[in-house]
């Protein structure tokens, strides 16, 4: 029995809190209490935020007050969500190349939070946040992960491969916070062997965490793993899995070797959490009270069941305004309101955010987001990047690249690739205009055929 726990969910997190002058707490009473609310309620409240969303952002940004002018559109005429839905989307490239129009004016500098993407999709971006954006994200965090079972103070094995949201616990400083409140073991999969395996298997038998939260490829190849080497002794009360789509069968894999239940959850780093499952396994609840979420197909609302391009407004995040932003994956809107009685809209799974493993010649998995997120990051003129990989031994790389790029961009490039996958793999690279989409409209960092005997 964890003693600890409840010391941590009653006085050490409120006092932290308190501390940090953090409002994440209050934001999520209120969302425990909103998640129950009819959907009529709920759209209301919606509509109330967005108006006031809307004229901020025309108010403020120097990118919306010039989109609204040459579109003849005043905030104050939008009646309804029909009417919002008359302006474009909001595209990744655009926030690329007119970030600094998209910051709000009225806010101070020193007052928004620098944060970024990792470019899952093969082109990341930078975005800001206002501070009371950063409480209320992680309010509804807390809120979802409430829904399997995760209370504050609970410990959590991470399986995550994003070096990005590892360095900030190098500090002495982030361990003590760890330590005492967030009580995570975080194990990095952005490069997987047998022997990594072995010891995540041993750090979680030790730890003992009462919740596993990972991405859905890594707790896949873990548990084939476990199972393979009849580990026993990991037997965490649920599974979140993220940042990756979950096939039945993997869902089905996971489940039956840690015998607990996974909850999916779908989310990206601009919006912090979008959809989670909750204890009926329904499909996934949107993150109703923070995000507008549309599911647009051929420019119109998509029908129940009808695949989709997942377009999000956020409500809340008052430092830049996201207004229709199209972030690259699809999804199926879902009818019926779930059996649990909140009200919050369903969508089902996602069916856009597919990542593959890299292979190296020695059979070592290397993560496709963890690799993007290290590898295009801060490499001048590096536009997108797409791997393509048929066999271990050889990799090709298709670079879209702009005037900024040069002889230093490229030697930073072979040499993160070469620490990354080693020198015994022949790559090849190609600059090519544009890298397509997917069908499904979105684009694949990774395409690796030589992972697929890993992954099936």
């Amino acid at each position: 029995m964890d003693l600890y726990a409840p010391l941590v969910r009653n006085w050490v997190a409120p006092l932290w809190a308190w501390k940090d002058n953090s409002q994440h707490l209050r934001y999520l009473r209120e969302f425990e209490i909103t998640q129950y609310w009819k959907p009529q309620k709920l759209q209301t409240l919606q509509w109330t935020l967005l108006k006031k969303m809307i004229a901020h952002a025309c108010q403020n940004t120097i990118f919306y007050k010039e989109r609204f002018e040459k579109l003849g559109l005043r905030p104050e005429n939008m009646k309804s969500f029909e009417d919002f839905r008359k302006l474009p989307l909001l595209t990744k490239k655009e926030i690329q190349e007119r970030l600094p129009e998209l910051v709000a004016q009225n806010i101070p500098k020193e007052k928004l939070i620098w944060n970024s993407t990792g470019g899952s999709t093969g082109s990341p971006l930078v975005f800001y946040l206002d501070r009371e954006r950063l409480d209320s994200r992680l309010g509804s965090t807390l809120r979802h992960n409430r829904w399997a079972g995760w209370q504050i103070g609970d410990k959590v094995g991470v399986l995550w491969g994003a070096r990005q949201d590892f360095t900030p616990l190098q500090g002495l400083k982030a361990k003590l916070r760890n330590l005492l409140l967030d009580r995570q073991l975080l194990l990095n999969t952005f490069s997987l062997t047998e022997e990594n395996l072995r010891q995540f298997a041993r750090a979680l038998i030790k730890f003992k965490p009462k919740i596993i939260l990972a991405y859905a490829n890594s707790i896949y190849l873990f548990a084939k793993f476990v199972q393979a080497e009849k580990i026993a002794g990991i037997r965490p009360r649920a599974i979140i899995t993220s940042s990756e789509v979950l096939s039945l069968e993997q869902r089905q894999k996971i489940e039956s070797v840690f015998e607990c239940k996974i909850y999916n959850r779908y989310g990206c780093r601009e919006t912090s959490v979008i959809a989670s499952e909750c204890e009926r396994h329904s499909g996934l609840h949107l993150n109703a009270e923070a995000l507008y979420v549309e599911i647009v197909r051929e420019g119109r609302p998509a029908l129940p069941g009808e695949e989709g391009k997942v377009v999000i407004t956020d409500l809340l995040n008052y430092g830049m305004p996201f207004l229709r932003y199209s972030i690259e994956d699809t999804a199926r809107p879902v009818a019926q309101l779930c059996p649990c009685g909140r009200g919050l809209p369903l969508i089902e799974e996602v069916t856009g955010r597919v990542t593959d493993f890299i292979v190296t010649p020695e059979g070592r998995l290397v993560s496709g987001v963890a690799l993007v997120t290290y590898l295009i990051t801060n490499i001048p003129g590096l536009a997108q990047v797409q791997l393509v990989q048929d066999n271990k031994e050889s990799l090709l790389v298709k670079m879209v690249k702009n005037q900024s790029y040069d002889e230093k961009s490229q030697i930073v490039l072979e040499q993160r690739i070469d620490e990354f996958l080693g020198r015994g793999v022949r790559v090849e690279y190609q600059i090519v205009d544009h890298i397509p989409k997917e069908p499904s409209g979105k684009y694949r960092f990774s395409v690796s055929k030589a992972a697929e005997a890993y992954l099936r």
